[in-house]
């Protein structure tokens, strides 16, 4: 059974109140007949929800002893509900972790190999040699692992190939330098009327720091200290990058307070950064698109990237067996075996390797479209992650509001840096 669950729903689950569109749901694991029912919970939404339903649709379609129960949650308040659900000793049995989140995550994690039941790992027989290499040592905090790979995602270039043409650009050969990317800026502005960029896919205060924090790694800057205990963003290159990210707006180029998926949708924007999740809303808006690397703005080419991992949330004895423990490290091997259908539809990159190898990714549409340069960028190592450390939520918490409000025009890039370097160093210091 597949359905998005809300936040009161979740919440409810989580401290055992059963939810009727959810059988099951409350009831321990053990007590149940077969077939064994996995609630898989997720983060996913839009293209990425539609893709891992198709997963799980032909998992359920190929298992009649083993059956996921997926549950489509809120992105941004996913790791709340998480936390709850675990404290709660109703936790689903499988689910989804960013790397960039593992230090705070981990408490409510099982430890793969170390888990009631055994090494889960050597269980289903994931092995490291299957999976980016870099990806998979990612999974490890304080000696042991709680992530399996499933992807990798980043940033990159989506632009509308009618408007260059219209504004007498080669639609085949998109940008790569900061002075490519201007000119085609202004030619897009000045000859077609229409947006020539957007920075920040739907522009929520998070993605508006992703833009800022490309502008920031190009020029060799870092959110913090070496240390980890002060901001280290307030110096020239983070008031260049957020300078730059203003001009955009200042010189016609970009309008604040709109949604750059959905006019790029319509066709009304010539150039957008976003994520490779948004291949499937591409492909269906019928614009003429191509897809290319993020141009070097500034010194270095970067682009902001993190991963999905799949986990298994604590579990309660009296709750879970070590046998559905074991049913579920088999599920999440099965999920990798079968994720070309996350690169295929999700527009993700497979982390594991047969699957990010296989025919059926490298021949569709999919890869040639965008995943192919996608899996180059990260090849070159221009992905970063973000800011990895115990409290990266509050973190960037501090820094959006006001990297948001310069982004709106309504404070200097100076002042705004100011504010969010004061904020950052208090959660620091707490």
């Amino acid at each position: 059974m597949e359905y998005a669950v809300s936040r009161r729903e979740f919440l409810r689950m989580a401290v055992g109140v059963a939810l009727s569109a959810s059988a099951g749901l409350g009831r321990p694991a053990w007590a149940q007949k077969r077939p064994v029912l996995l609630d898989f919970y997720t983060l996913f939404h839009s293209g990425d929800a539609a893709a891992m339903e198709m997963i799980v649709r032909k998992f359920n379609a190929e298992h009649r002893d083993v059956q996921i129960n997926l549950l489509q949650g809120q992105w941004a308040e996913y790791y709340a509900q998480l936390f709850a659900a675990v404290g709660a000793g109703n936790a689903p049995h499988i689910g989804i972790c960013h790397t960039s989140r593992v230090m705070d995550v981990y408490r409510a994690l099982t430890p793969l190999e170390e888990s009631r039941a055994g090494n889960l790992l050597d269980l289903a027989r994931i092995r490291a040699s299957d999976y980016t290499r870099s990806v998979w040592d990612a999974g490890v905090y304080q000696g042991k692992r709680y992530l399996v790979p499933l992807d990798s995602h980043m940033w990159g270039l989506w632009y509308n190939k009618d408007l260059f043409r219209q504004a007498g650009l080669d639609p085949e050969r998109p940008p790569e330098t900061r002075e490519e990317f201007e000119r085609a800026c202004e030619a897009i502005r000045s000859r077609t009327g229409r947006m020539a960029f957007h920075p920040c896919e739907d522009a929520l205060p998070r993605k508006i720091r992703r833009a800022w924090e490309i502008l920031l790694w190009g020029q060799g800057g870092e959110l913090l200290t070496p240390d980890g205990r002060r901001a280290a963003f307030n110096d020239e290159r983070g008031l260049r990058a957020l300078d730059y990210l203003v001009t955009l707006s200042r010189r016609g180029w970009h309008q604040p307070g709109t949604d750059g998926f959905k006019l790029f949708a319509a066709g009304q924007v010539g150039m957008l950064l976003a994520g490779n999740w948004y291949l499937p809303t591409a492909k269906g808006s019928g614009v003429n698109f191509g897809f290319h690397y993020v141009p070097k703005f500034f010194d270095r080419p970067v682009t902001w990237g993190d991963s999905h991992n799949l986990v298994i949330p604590r579990q309660r004895p009296e709750r879970t067996s070590n046998e559905v423990l074991v049913e579920a490290i088999r599920t999440v091997k099965w999920i990798n075996e079968n994720s070309h259908l996350w690169g295929i539809h999700g527009g993700h990159i497979p982390a594991y390797l047969p699957a990010q190898r296989s025919r059926e990714l490298l021949e569709s549409d999919s890869w040639r479209l965008a995943l192919r340069k996608f899996s180059e960028m990260a090849n070159r190592g221009w992905v970063r992650y973000p800011v990895i450390h115990p409290k990266a939520p509050q973190i960037h918490a501090a820094i959006e509001p006001a990297v948001q409000e310069a982004y709106n025009l309504r404070v200097s890039p100076r002042e705004a840096l100011a504010r969010a370097e004061a904020e950052v160093n208090r959660v620091l210091a707490s």
